[in-house]
């Protein structure tokens, strides 16, 4: 897929996206989007060529099971259990990076997402199970995410069967720190995650 620096497919080609590929999409409220056209991080791709993952099936809506530190979403051979811990500064590396306007929150390493603050919880272990068969979803994949929300309301799990792709979305964090991610499973194997501001 072309990505145009301008809306229109007769400007200039800035970059390409392969098939499958998950982007975060921009909406500007000052700054309207030209008809059939998104804008993605580069410049701006024709709406035609990309899938909004909420128009796909939606996995165990209605049916999932929660208790106070996890929920499972599960159907359709398909299950996906989502658990979290209370955070334990003591078994952690805190620092702060200074910026000209504002602190960010250091946490081994690596930005902290959803946290100015020492946070709350974070998560413990993402178990994806497809057909009787557990799915690798390695901890660099959400041990910079904090603040998170085992509801169903900010949990959903979306199956493009043709790509046999599982879409797992997660809406966390509050305020000014909310923040959206999206894990990818294509044909049984993690295959990456983006993470962007929640619409």
């Amino acid at each position: 897929v072309n990505i145009r620096a301008k809306a229109s497919v007769e400007s200039q080609i800035v970059g390409t996206l392969p098939a499958n590929t998950l982007v975060n999409v921009y909406f500007w409220e000052d700054e309207p989007t030209p008809p059939n056209w998104i804008a993605v991080d580069k410049g701006y791709v024709h709406k035609s060529r990309l899938k909004m993952i909420g128009e796909f099936p939606s996995i165990g809506k209605g049916k999932e099971k929660e208790t106070e530190n996890s929920i499972t979403i599960a159907e359709k051979g398909i299950s996906v259990t989502i658990s979290t811990q209370k955070f334990d500064k003591t078994k952690h590396k805190i620092t702060e990076k200074k910026h000209k306007y504002y602190d960010e929150l250091i946490i081994d390493g690596k930005r902290a997402q959803g946290a100015d603050f020492i946070p709350e919880n974070h998560y413990k272990s993402i178990v994806v199970n497809i057909n009787g068969k557990n799915v690798s979803i390695p901890k660099s994949a959400y041990d910079d995410l904090y603040e998170v929300w085992v509801h169903p309301y900010n949990n959903k799990v979306y199956y493009d069967k043709e790509e046999d792709t599982i879409y797992i979305i997660a809406h966390n964090g509050s305020g000014a720190n909310a923040y959206e991610v999206c894990w990818q499973i294509v044909k049984g194997e993690y295959k990456t995650r983006i993470i962007g501001e929640p619409l």
